[in-house]
């Protein structure tokens, strides 16, 4: 097993970890509303900001009082289980017929919890917006409710998108970690 070549996966995994980051910080979902405002509703990871004026709050859109700090406790786990896998001894083991090392689960794992947590983001998010005024994800949905005569409109951000590459890449690396640092 080549120094070099660890470090490189070393790297790759920091660069995943940087993406998650990014991804978590910046809006997953937002929402102009015409009569208001652009970006109006912004979603999170970790919960929703609202800029609607007078209006003071989208009713119904309040999420859990556990929900911020359960999202923030994910993201710490995430981060430290991808930064323990980047040392753990290459230890095997079997889960099934399926042989795995130590570093390869944990990496796996994360990167299979990330693409739960992106999947059930978009879902939660187009339920609660359709309770909402009938309003589409994506697109332009006309309300007639709170806001007299206005069209809002949805889309996906710059960080759902990111988050979405995240898991994918993590699994990725999972699988090619032993070709990656020649083993």
């Amino acid at each position: 097993m080549s120094s070099t070549r660890v470090w490189l996966f070393r790297g790759l995994i920091i660069i995943s970890i940087a993406l998650i980051l990014v991804s978590w910080f910046q809006p997953w979902w937002a929402a102009d509303i015409f009569e208001l405002s652009k970006n109006a509703v912004i979603i999170h990871p970790w919960g929703l900001e609202q800029h609607v004026g007078e209006i003071g709050y989208l009713p119904g859109s309040e999420m859990p009082a556990y929900f911020a700090p359960l999202m923030w406790i994910y993201l710490g786990l995430v981060i430290a289980l991808l930064l323990f896998s980047l040392f753990a001894r290459d230890k095997e083991f079997n889960i099934w017929k399926f042989r795995f090392t130590i570093p390869s689960f944990i990496i796996g794992f994360v990167g299979f919890s990330y693409i739960i947590i992106v999947v059930l983001a978009v879902i939660v998010a187009a339920i609660r917006t359709g309770e909402q005024q009938g309003l589409h994800l994506i697109g332009t949905t006309f309300i007639p409710e709170p806001y007299p005569g206005s069209d809002v409109t949805g889309r996906l951000e710059i960080g759902y998108w990111l988050a979405c590459s995240a898991g994918p890449l993590l699994i990725i690396l999972a699988l090619l970690r032993s070709k990656i640092i020649g083993k």
